[in-house]
């Protein structure tokens, strides 16, 4: 799965982004900022998680994640991506969070299986 170009363009402005996994009580939700999200590769993202804890705990039973984030290029747009992601502690892209956010307990890789855009043209 390669990450399209308006997605790019719409992570390059600010705006929030919601993360959601699957627990044993149902669907549980945080988010980040857009200038957080670091995309490596052709269909990895990685941000940083300072809490995340019931994020983490669900990752570890093998939950699905989804992931909106929106923009304003050109109009409005929007974007849900879907895959699998883990929290990383002590690897490479928790290094590579880190030297941005030093505060980042752990790194949240997330892989993208698929993009669906969901809003705008």
């Amino acid at each position: 799965m390669m990450i399209p170009d308006r997605l790019k363009a719409a992570l390059a402005e600010e705006g929030s982004a919601a993360f959601v996994t699957q627990g044993p009580d149902g669907p549980h939700l945080v988010a980040t900022w857009n200038s957080y999200l670091e995309i490596v590769g052709d269909d990895t993202v990685l941000f940083p998680a300072g809490g995340y804890r019931r994020t983490e705990e669900n990752l570890r039973r093998g939950s699905p994640v989804q992931m909106i984030v929106g923009g304003h290029v050109p109009d409005g747009i929007g974007f849900r991506l879907t895959g699998r992601a883990a929290l990383e502690v002590g690897t490479a892209s928790h290094e590579r969070i880190r030297k941005r956010f030093p505060w980042a307990r752990a790194a949240v890789v997330l892989r993208v299986g698929s993009v669906e855009q969901v809003l705008g043209k």
